[in-house]
């Protein structure tokens, strides 16, 4: 990746962040919902997979969020990126409202939801080095850190 392209990718994380460091509960890989009980608070792109299942991204309680893979950012830093719609509703509550879908990931803050626990997706990393940090809620990158504030 071109120094320019990992700079520009970089600003734009920086610039689309505005999250809090709140840990997803349980993630279902390859699984979205087959209905909305609402629309997206927010949606975010170009960001890791990490950093949708890591963060919380609305003022309000957010309940879960629906990562979609963006395969032209596969050779970047923290790959998967894609876009991140986060909800405020209640999420899906059984595997008939779930479907299974390649390149989709959903992530709950609301207990007993999905497939796997914890965030399943490892930690957001450094878009220009690959090493793991958090990211503080203005969008600042900390490597090697995870007490992101």
């Amino acid at each position: 990746m071109h120094i320019t392209s990992v700079f520009g990718l970089a600003l734009t994380l920086a610039c689309a962040a505005n999250a809090t460091l709140d840990p997803a509960l349980s993630n279902s890989k390859n699984r979205c919902p087959t209905a909305y009980n609402c629309s997206a608070a927010k949606t975010s792109t170009a960001i890791q997979a990490a950093e949708c299942s890591h963060n919380t991204r609305t003022s309000s309680t957010q309940t879960f969020a629906v990562f979609t893979t963006d395969h032209a950012y596969d050779s970047s830093h923290g790959a998967p990126y894609g876009t991140c719609e986060a909800y405020t509703c209640e999420p899906p509550e059984t595997p008939e409202q779930m479907e299974d879908k390649t390149d989709c990931w959903t992530f709950f803050w609301v207990a007993d939801h999905g497939k796997s626990e914890g965030v399943g997706t490892g930690c957001i990393k450094s878009p220009s080095t690959g090493i793991c940090g958090c990211e503080d809620s203005d969008g600042t990158f900390v490597a090697g850190s995870s007490s992101c504030t």
